[in-house]
């Protein structure tokens, strides 16, 4: 009777010796039949026995969703090795810090790696690009300048600044080169001619993305090259840059210097891609030492947190060196329970068995109702509106089939519902292979209710049918419509009637057999009996061309 009516419930008070406390509170776990009291309500989370055994437990979960999604991002597949033996909860603990120290430094260095390989590949495209801009100088594009000539003004600048390296002035033509976000290049641009009033040269050219390590991802850059003449165009060329979020790399002004560092610079990106391929494969390398066991370790860490946090709720009694707890027990679970007990103890190795007492009490038991995988996704939503008393009746067995037939009366249609009950069939079908998804946020309240999802698709298909709608269209599978209307004049059986009216389009009347049974020509009986056409099965589908379809459907609704 437990699914119709909650289970007959008993408080019982436990006294277990220290020692076996643990173990058997993990065989009171297996069991799931208690539900235990809080008896330190007066202390706080700080004040407990084993809060830092709790947060011992919390910092390991850390590590290990750390470790768990740098498996992912490296997409690392399992070998299906089995898992290592987690040892003691201070051994794992011991373990995994020093794992979560060394994937951090491991992931600092790589990150500062691919920094360095970036600016290096960067400083590659500016020496490249810019070497080129520099020994075409009549090429160069300047920004735009209102009014006069501007290549002429532009191309002056460098003129005079060749003039004056020519006739021994040690004023030369400054420049600074770099890389700059695609996205900042014009206001860029517009800047650095407002700053300097046009006298600059600017010269830039897109060279596709590039990894930035700052942002983890690949931002779309351009090489860019300013010249300019004076120290104040300098500071104020330089600060404008930094604004924008541009890096500066150095380049010298003559061309064999210019080669030598950019040999220096390919020397150093092919160093670097060798120390970042063995980074990678040596952080690879410790990850898949322990992909196999992160799943179940996260499993053995959570279950030691429920233990201690269990554990946290009992009293612990000094004179006796004992812990007390209560907890409320279904009364069929008892055998159940004191054979966890036993294992507990025995497991343990405690010399003293662990005592249960029965305690009589007029405190109301909590409701409880053993559900399967069938009915426990009705259950919540039941349990959703308001939690049944003890001993009270549960509506949630009923539930099972009104819910879903409900929705099949509302959402009736036989495409939609098809492809329902399709999607949960395959939620069935495959429930021990996406039991592992039951946890997640979104997909869990979809695969917790699968056998409803699959019950809903089965009374809206059905419903479908009584409606006749296939994906919102009337369907005449079942055969046409016994209404005829005026507007039919391709229908001849409906044509055929005397004194129909085609231009009337609101007439509408059954099909019958008058012609067989009234002979309008001699204007007489011919003995038949006139009968009318009725739909075979169904709603007839000529209801959906009428005004009045939503309250005749609505009302048909109400009395399915």
């Amino acid at each position: 009777m437990s699914q119709f009516r909650s289970e007959e419930m008993s408080l019982v008070q436990l006294f277990i010796q220290n020692d076996a406390a643990h173990d058997t509170l993990h065989e009171l776990g297996d069991v799931g039949a208690l539900q235990f009291k809080d008896m330190n309500v007066e202390k706080s989370a700080f004040q407990r026995l084993f809060v830092q055994d709790v947060r011992k437990c919390d910092d390991m979960l850390r590590i290990l969703r750390f470790t768990d999604e740098m498996i992912q991002r490296e997409k690392i597949k399992s070998r299906e090795r089995g898992a290592t033996q987690p040892g003691s909860l201070h051994e794992l603990h011991d373990r995994l810090g020093d794992l979560e120290k060394e994937l951090k430094e491991h992931n600092s260095s790589s990150t500062l790696l691919l920094k360095q390989k970036s600016e290096l590949d960067e400083h590659h495209c500016v020496l490249k690009k810019a070497a080129h801009w520099m020994s075409h100088k009549g090429s160069v594009v300047a920004a735009p300048v209102k009014g006069g000539d501007d290549m002429g003004d532009m191309a002056g600048l460098m003129d005079d600044a060749e003039g004056q390296a020519k006739g021994g002035s040690r004023k030369m033509l400054g420049h600074i080169a770099g890389c700059i976000p695609f996205a900042n290049l014009k206001d860029f641009a517009l800047t650095l001619f407002r700053a300097t009033r046009g006298n600059m040269l600017l010269k830039h050219e897109e060279i596709g993305a590039v990894f930035d390590p700052s942002k983890g991802e690949m931002v779309v850059k351009s090489v860019f090259i300013v010249f300019f003449s004076g120290e104040r165009s300098k500071v104020k060329v330089d600060k404008i840059v930094d604004s924008y979020g541009g890096t500066k790399y150095a380049l010298p002004d003559s061309t064999p210097e210019q080669k030598t560092l950019l040999h220096s610079v390919d020397d150093r990106i092919r160093d670097l891609k060798i120390v970042i391929a063995k980074t990678d494969d040596y952080r690879r390398g410790k990850l898949e030492q322990v992909v196999e066991s992160v799943a179940f370790w996260t499993t053995h860490v959570q279950k030691e947190k429920a233990v201690y946090h269990t554990l946290n709720k009992f009293n612990y009694d000094v004179t006796h060196k004992c812990l007390i707890a209560e907890a409320w027990a279904p009364v069929a679970d008892m055998d159940s329970i004191r054979e966890a007990l036993r294992r507990g103890t025995a497991k343990s190795g405690a010399s003293v068995q662990t005592v249960v007492n029965i305690v009589d009490t007029h405190e109301s038991p909590p409701t409880f109702f053993r559900n399967t995988k069938y009915t426990k996704g009705t259950q919540s939503i039941v349990d959703a509106y308001g939690m049944a008393k003890y001993q009270e009746f549960n509506p949630a067995v009923f539930s099972v089939i009104t819910f879903p037939f409900l929705f099949g009366v509302m959402f009736g249609d036989i495409g939609h519902g098809i492809m329902m009950a399709m999607a949960g069939a395959l939620l069935c079908i495959y429930e021990q292979k996406l039991a592992y998804l039951a946890a997640d946020e979104m997909f869990g309240t979809v695969y917790k209710g699968r056998y409803n999802i699959f019950l809903m698709g089965v009374f809206a298909t059905y419903s479908g049918f009584i409606y006749n709608e296939i994906f919102a269209v009337p369907s005449e599978m079942f055969g046409k419509t016994s209404w005829c209307s005026g507007e039919m004049t391709d229908d001849m059986e409906c044509m055929a009637y005397p004194g129909t009216a085609p231009a009337d389009m609101t007439q509408k009347w059954l099909r019958n057999n008058i012609a067989k049974a009234w002979d309008f020509n001699l204007g007489q009986t011919t003995g038949e009996e006139v009968t009318w056409d009725v739909y075979p099965f169904g709603t007839d589908p000529g209801f959906a061309h009428t005004a009045n379809k939503l309250n005749s459907v609505n009302s048909f609704k109400m009395k399915f």
